[in-house]
């Protein structure tokens, strides 16, 4: 494989840990579970990276619509490539505290972006002000992983198609919570992108991020998880587990 064939490292990255069809599905079901049955057509991502999940809820109906915020002007500008034939995708390069309107039916941060907030304060500012960019009604979504797992420090390997995906935590402070995550590839010709994507993040905790939706305003906070059918919904408990992934969801 040449370099000049190589993919790009968020084609990669797209790959190998997204999957924005089921999450633009799931976003959508979860909408209906916590407004009876009601449909969401306009969904707000932020921290968008790829903007993939963004891009599948377009595409999934006619009339769905999405916003797309990401800071980061290169990744957006690849994102803009990669979906310039969706219409109804609205790409914006902000931080997403800069960005009040539209309101929508849904907003999501996936991909654990909300660890990026290392103090109580900055995170409950970026909740109260995503919960301000709701509808009545409206429905935030979060994603979190912890488990004894999520503090130990090391690198898991997974094969994928046509390369190699590491995760590695190099670094945990149980002071602060503060973890230091990479991501490398090794490609098919052998060539590897080392920390391809570095994440400086607080490790925050279920019930840390629950008192804190409910003191940024949000009604109703539920936890949502994958049950032994495979099937994503509501949890009241979680069975204690070496690492696990979670959705927080909040409704205003």
């Amino acid at each position: 494989m040449s370099k000049a064939k190589r993919p790009h490292r968020l084609e990669i990255y797209e790959h190998a840990v997204q999957q924005p069809w089921a999450e633009a599905a799931l976003l959508g079901r979860i909408y209906e579970a916590m407004n009876g049955g009601e449909s969401a057509w306009l969904l707000r991502e932020d921290f968008a990276g790829t903007c993939s999940v963004a891009a599948s809820w377009c595409e999934s109906h006619p009339e769905r619509q999405a916003m797309a915020v990401e800071l980061h002007g290169p990744t957006l500008r690849w994102a803009q490539r990669r979906h310039a034939h969706i219409e109804d995708l609205h790409l914006v390069e902000a931080d997403v505290m800069q960005i009040a309107s539209p309101k929508v039916d849904l907003t999501a941060a996936l991909n654990f972006s909300t660890f990026i907030y290392h103090d109580e304060s900055a995170l409950l500012g970026y909740l109260r002000h995503a919960r301000k960019g709701l509808r009545p009604g409206g429905v935030f979504v979060m994603d979190v992983f912890g488990g004894p797992g999520a503090q130990r420090l090391g690198t898991q390997t997974r094969p994928a198609d046509g390369f190699t995906y590491q995760w590695e935590q190099r670094a945990f402070d149980p002071i602060t919570h503060r973890i230091d995550c990479r991501i490398h590839f090794t490609l098919g010709d052998g060539h590897t992108i080392r920390s391809a994507f570095r994440y400086d993040w607080r490790l925050w905790t279920l019930p840390e991020l629950r008192g804190l939706l409910s003191k940024a305003g949000f009604g109703q906070v539920e936890v949502w998880s994958e049950a032994k059918n495979g099937r994503i919904g509501p949890a009241k408990r979680l069975p204690a587990a070496e690492d696990w992934v979670a959705y927080l969801v909040a409704k205003r």
